[in-house]
């Protein structure tokens, strides 16, 4: 009797982690299906010859920021604008004003394929993400630091240093990545 117990505990145990792995990688595959769809446009429009990794990051814009190096060996970093369900409605919309509007031409004029926002920079361009971090530590109060990562404000590569400041409100804090200006600095009381 006690083996039919041990044998079912460690059946249960099997499918408990089976199950939670299947969960854990349905959960990653929309995010996995964007980096390869980011790479995929960045091996297109630039000279893409290793990728090291990849990052999302989320702000008025989302990106994927992919770490690699080109054919030169030079380590560089792309920004890879991702378009959101409303630029491609707003995208259908203009392509069936254009095709209304041109009576028997083949293509518009204006009638253009979206392409998302492509920006690319050295690693030597730039501030690493160690330097990042003690430009932020040196101006700001820290309780602990949850992430560094790039990011875009605008047009600007940026990173983003996202904190726990001492009276524990979640912050964030925003300078250039090529010189470490100050750009922006958000607080979210607790």
């Amino acid at each position: 009797m006690k083996a039919w117990i041990i044998a079912i505990s460690v059946m249960v145990v099997i499918g408990i982690v089976a199950f939670s792995i299947y969960i854990y990688n349905i959960t990653l595959d929309p995010l996995t299906l964007r980096q390869d769809q980011a790479v995929a446009i960045a091996r297109e429009e630039v000279d893409l010859e290793e990728v090291n990794d990849v990052q999302y990051y989320h702000g008025r814009r989302s990106y994927q920021v992919i770490d690699g190096m080109n054919s030169a060996g030079d380590e560089i970093y792309i920004w890879v604008e991702e378009l959101t369900e409303k630029d491609e409605d707003q995208r259908d919309d203009n392509t069936d004003n254009n095709e209304e509007a041109s009576d028997n031409n083949e293509e518009s004029e204006d009638e253009e394929e979206w392409k998302p926002t492509i920006k690319t920079r050295l690693h030597s361009d730039g501030l690493t993400s160690e330097e990042a971090l003690e430009i932020a530590r040196s101006e700001l109060d820290m309780k602990k630091v949850n992430s560094v990562k790039l990011g875009m404000a605008g047009s600007t590569p940026v990173y983003e240093v996202s904190y726990i400041d001492t009276s524990d409100r979640h912050s964030f804090y925003y300078l250039k990545f090529e010189d470490g200006t100050y750009i922006r600095h958000y607080q979210f009381n607790p």
